[in-house]
């Protein structure tokens, strides 16, 4: 497997995707009600048959949101996690929260990740071993990092989802926390991941692969922490793909430590 030339057709794959739903998000759209009563729009479908075009012509097994899953993809050693749409809700609602992931895992552990947020114009992908970059609508790139804080922390909380565990347990500890900034999907990792926030707690057990996938590589490779709220590490292409556990992003082991 040319693994380049993979990241390539990934990258190319979603700023693809992006622009599509960027321009679905500025007009009118229609909106289904799936069978667990999440929305669905014509954004969602657009985005995934672009990337599943983009990245047919190589032999990986496929997971996504947005199609029926094949158990086969089990006995697979690479698997494409795509969620064409993450933040439906927050699409819906048009407050610019939402983004799109796009991962690459093999033998169950992630080894690319990237994720688009269509409204800012940026899109941040990581390779293992080889660090985050960002990329800015102009083509700029920069290698980015978390923060060092340990005290004055700032903590991300979903938008739309943020739960009463949750925020009894950022309670528990509001003397080091300066700011709580709600933000959808996969904002909150790439934020965290720039710096500009410390931690973020979920202890939902609704989200999925597809969820989490592409923002754990991009914060651990910003040098941060991304695991579920037992402290254990995720892995990947599970028959079962909810993420029983929630999960949970710091920059650094020493607030994992205050939190988990």
């Amino acid at each position: 497997m040319n693994l380049d030339q993979v990241f390539l057709a990934m990258l190319t794959a979603l700023q693809k995707a992006s622009r599509k739903v960027y321009e679905i998000s500025k007009r009118s759209f229609t909106i289904e009600i799936k069978e667990d009563q999440s929305p669905v729009t014509e954004a969602d479908f657009a985005s995934n048959q672009i990337i599943k075009n983009e990245l047919k012509c190589f032999p990986i097994a496929w997971l996504s949101e947005e199609d029926s899953d094949s158990l086969s993809r089990l006995e697979e050693e690479y698997v494409f996690v795509v969620d064409p749409l993450d933040g439906t809700e927050d699409f819906v609602k048009r407050d610019g929260s939402y983004g799109i992931n796009l991962a690459l895992v093999k033998d169950h552990r992630v080894i690319i990740g990237m994720v688009a947020c269509p409204e800012r114009n940026l899109l941040c992908y990581a390779r293992e071993n080889q660090g985050t970059i960002l990329r800015y609508g102009d083509g700029r790139e920069e290698r980015i990092h978390v923060s060092t804080r340990k005290d004055h922390l700032r903590a991300f909380v979903s938008k739309t989802h943020f739960d009463q565990r949750e925020e009894e347990t950022l309670n528990r500890h509001k003397d080091l926390i300066e700011e709580v900034i709600p933000l959808g999907a996969c904002n909150k990792a790439l934020e965290l991941a720039r710096g500009n926030g410390e931690i973020c707690l979920r202890y939902t057990d609704k989200t999925k692969e597809w969820d989490v996938c592409a923002p754990d590589l991009i914060v651990r490779e910003a040098g941060g922490i991304f695991v579920d709220t037992l402290g254990k590490p995720f892995v990947y292409n599970r028959k079962d793909v909810y993420n029983r556990n929630g999960y949970f992003m710091a920059n650094c082991v020493e607030n994992e430590r205050i939190f988990l």
